[in-house]
């Protein structure tokens, strides 16, 4: 896998789980020398090479002069997850069938600055953990634990087993964002692009809840929708872990 980006590249190299194989960048690249410094001291293979061949090896000619071959994201097992997140408070996230990888990488994102645990993928029919959502997390994918499942549906009974209350994001849903308590364990739950959350899935939330909203569309965009439910997940953890 690679990724490209003069910040990504950074974070990797300064904080990631991950080993940086080798780094690819054109000569004279300006804003950088950091980014060398770090790759001395870990002895970290640099190859110079002309803007149109790094072009061509990235597909893209946004990737600011620099992209780096790492290994693939790894990912761990539900179980592996909940042996060492088992606190009260705690929040992850569900993603069920979330496949345009710049929804997913900015899901990812909003869930590290915001303080969700873990996100619980699929194996299939999902976004793949790719260069686009690596550079739309910003590096996040390093971050946060990405927990793969085969299937979601009994992902969500193990949960509840372990004391976890879930909550699907659905524009027919019974409550209101402001009128939820997230004062447990909690799994936050969000649908496909266009179909929403699946029958089934649906159907083994605990709570279905919406926005409220005061525009004339009819929805957000699933990113955006996460990061606000992120959001009031955190300010209710932040507040009963710290009351005044």
């Amino acid at each position: 896998m690679f990724i490209y980006g003069r910040n990504v590249i950074r974070e990797v190299l300064t904080g990631g789980k991950r080993e940086i194989k080798e780094i690819h960048m054109i000569d004279k690249i300006k804003d950088a020398g950091d980014i060398l410094t770090a790759a001395k001291a870990k002895n970290v293979r640099v190859i110079f090479e002309s803007r149109d061949k790094l072009d061509k090896f990235t597909g893209t000619d946004k990737n600011q002069g620099i992209a780096a071959i790492i290994d693939d994201v790894k990912t761990v097992t539900l179980e592996e997850f909940l042996c060492t997140h088992n606190d009260t408070g705690i929040t992850i996230a569900v993603l069920d069938e979330i496949e345009d990888p710049h929804n997913l990488g900015a899901i990812i994102r909003s869930c590290e600055v915001l303080g969700v645990a873990g996100i619980i993928v699929p194996t299939r029919r999902t976004a793949p953990i790719n260069d686009t959502v690596f550079k739309t997390s910003s590096g996040a994918v390093d971050m946060i634990d990405i927990i793969e499942v085969v299937n979601i549906n009994q992902a969500l009974e193990v949960l509840k087993k372990n004391g976890f209350w879930i909550y699907g994001m659905d524009m027919e849903g019974e409550k209101f964002l402001d009128e939820i308590a997230f004062d447990k364990k909690t799994a936050i739950v969000l649908g496909n692009e266009g179909k929403g959350m699946r029958p089934l899935v649906r159907k083994n939330c605990d709570f279905l809840v919406k926005i409220r909203q005061a525009g004339k569309l009819d929805s957000l965009n699933v990113s955006n929708a996460a990061a606000i439910v992120f959001y009031q997940a955190m300010l209710q953890n932040t507040k009963d872990k710290n009351p005044k």
